[in-house]
């Protein structure tokens, strides 16, 4: 899943009535409760208890087909992800589905627009990253995302061609020196390939970052031999065994992502915060946030895990505000409360192309002194309107 599977998503625009009808459902079955299609009996509950909350008879109909569709589908499903990310639109039958490799909180959501800020929070999760599994004489190649890893067959090296000399008598020194020479010259023959392997995995798998494993002075000579922009690519290397099962590779890289993730989302928390407090094309705290988000100018939005907050929005251009006024300062609408800001907030990023990341754990409290969140922009500070 990547954002370009998102564009249909993002470029559908809110319904004149409520026709919408976005749903998450958890069918991990390491899940004694979605075990034996538990997750249906989940799901016909959910649009159960929102059937109840309707009165209108032609929105009761749009419910009803919506329900149905994504019912009927979901009874097809053939679990094998983790997740599922379901959008049917009654008004012009749009239906979107999408598996997800991670779990998400079960919900359904009925309303005038798509329910993004879930998918967003599991695109963020999901950078693809790249595995390099190396010793002298063999090289392994993975991708792994969504938790899931794979194996790219590359042809080996002939370990014959690679022998260190441990001992010898001093009457052979000359000739173990020229056979220690010509093997460490055959090892950088080696990872000469494993670079070009690393370039391959880059250019065609798309990895964002790579992960270096294997006995720690192999990596280390071979992190010395990529060219810059693929070291820059490297974001920690792991001691393993080359005969590692892949299961085995994905936990131990799967850690050295976790560390990663953390480490760079405090890293950015700092620096948005420190960019807005001197209005260096920065932002922190909602309202703030907000007026970026209207006028379109957010580049990367950050917002601590599980932050909401209600506020109100403009029925006409869609601005979101902190508290309530008469009539949109920006179009004169109407305006009308909503029960999550954050959640369209979020929206409206993804519509335009923003980054968002979603951060956790110290960084999420760190940012949650400065208001939860906040946004790096695309133009000055200065420039915005209060």
């Amino acid at each position: 899943m990547t954002e370009k599977d998102l564009q249909p998503l993002f470029s559908r625009r809110e319904r004149p009535n409520m026709s919408v009808l976005s749903t998450y459902l958890n069918v991990d079955q390491s899940q004694e409760s979605n075990l034996n299609r538990g997750f249906e009996t989940q799901l016909q509950a959910m649009n159960s208890s929102i059937r109840k909350t309707l009165h209108d008879t032609a929105e009761i109909e749009r419910f009803q087909n919506a329900s149905h569709h994504i019912e009927d589908f979901v009874s097809a499903y053939k679990h094998g992800a983790r997740s599922l990310a379901m959008f049917f639109d009654s008004t012009d039958g749009f239906f979107w589905h999408q598996e997800i490799d991670s779990p998400v909180q079960s919900q359904a959501r009925w309303d005038r627009e798509l329910f993004l800020q879930p998918l967003a929070a599991a695109l963020d999760e999901s950078e693809r990253f790249g595995v390099v599994l190396v010793d002298h004489a063999h090289r392994r190649v993975f991708s792994v995302f969504l938790n899931e890893i794979t194996e790219f067959p590359r042809n080996g090296f002939d370990p014959r061609k690679v022998r260190h000399i441990k001992t010898v008598g001093t009457d052979h020194l000359g000739s173990a020196s020229r056979v220690q020479h010509k093997a460490d010259e055959q090892i950088r023959i080696n990872l000469r390939k494993v670079v070009e392997d690393v370039d391959w995995l880059v250019k065609t798998q798309r990895v964002h970052f790579l992960v270096l494993a294997g006995r720690s002075e192999v990596t280390s000579q071979l992190r010395e031999m990529l060219p810059k922009r693929l070291a820059l690519l490297v974001i920690g290397a792991a001691d393993m065994a080359i005969d590692s099962s892949p299961k085995d590779v994905l936990d131990v890289v799967s850690a050295v992502n976790e560390r990663h993730e953390r480490d760079t989302e405090n890293q950015v928390v700092k620096e948005v915060i420190t960019a807005a407090a001197k209005k260096q094309k920065a932002v922190a705290g909602l309202s703030h946030t907000l007026n970026a988000v209207n006028q379109g100018r957010v580049w990367q939005l950050i917002y601590s895990d599980g932050l909401c907050s209600p506020g109100f929005e403009c029925r006409e251009c869609a601005a979101l505000f902190t508290a309530h006024g008469r009539c949109c300062h920006y179009c004169g609408g109407k305006i009308e409360a909503v029960r999550d800001v954050i959640e369209r907030a979020v929206e409206h990023g993804l519509r335009q192309g923003a980054r968002i990341e979603v951060v956790k754990g110290h960084a999420s409290a760190t940012l949650k002194v400065a208001g939860g969140i906040g946004a790096f922009l695309k133009a000055r500070t200065a420039s915005l309107r209060s």
